[in-house]
């Protein structure tokens, strides 16, 4: 039991880290965007770094949020389906997908680690930084993903959708 908490535990850091790496990119986003709009539109100034650092900002925060929803269980899913099936299916069609998740989260890591690997030698015009650097946020979140689905394959009691449980609304209710 107290192999299962550590565990947790360090699921845990690893999800507020990502969580606060997250947040910190999202505000440097905006205010990075804010102060090349108002630059732009206020001082008829143009900024070379306002427009290739969001495009940095934007991608890690777009795959670290996907990772943290997707372990907050918000993630988009599609489960009236599977809720139709004896808890028996449910909970073996639950593993398989995890299984299948991680197979295709490790595959997609492998693979944009390649790409970033081949980035390493272009850099933004501007910000003389690796392109690599940009990319590589993918290959970090497929790895935050795929520890996270680790952490529900090792969840003894998952939640799988209820008995006839669909987020469906019925034709009385419309």
């Amino acid at each position: 039991m107290e192999t299962q908490s550590k565990l947790k535990s360090a699921f845990d850091i690893v999800y507020k880290l990502a969580e606060l790496l997250t947040a910190i990119f999202f505000i440097l986003l905006c205010l990075s965007v804010t102060v090349q709009v108002i630059a732009r539109y206020f001082f008829n100034l143009a900024f070379g770094w306002g427009e290739e650092l969001p495009i940095f900002l934007f991608l890690w925060v777009s795959f670290l949020a996907a990772a943290i929803a997707y372990r907050d269980g918000s993630h988009l899913s599609v489960d009236f389906i599977v809720a139709l099936f004896p808890k028996k299916v449910r909970f073996a069609i639950y593993y398989i997908n995890l299984i299948l998740s991680l197979g295709f989260v490790l595959t997609v890591g492998y693979y944009e680690s390649l790409m970033t690997l081949a980035a390493r030698q272009s850099t933004f015009v501007v910000m003389k930084v690796s392109k690599a650097s940009c990319y590589v946020g993918i290959p970090v979140s497929c790895i935050l993903f795929a520890l996270f689905i680790i952490e529900k394959i090792m969840t003894k009691h998952p939640k799988l959708p209820e008995d006839g449980e669909s987020h469906i609304p019925n034709q009385e209710s419309l």
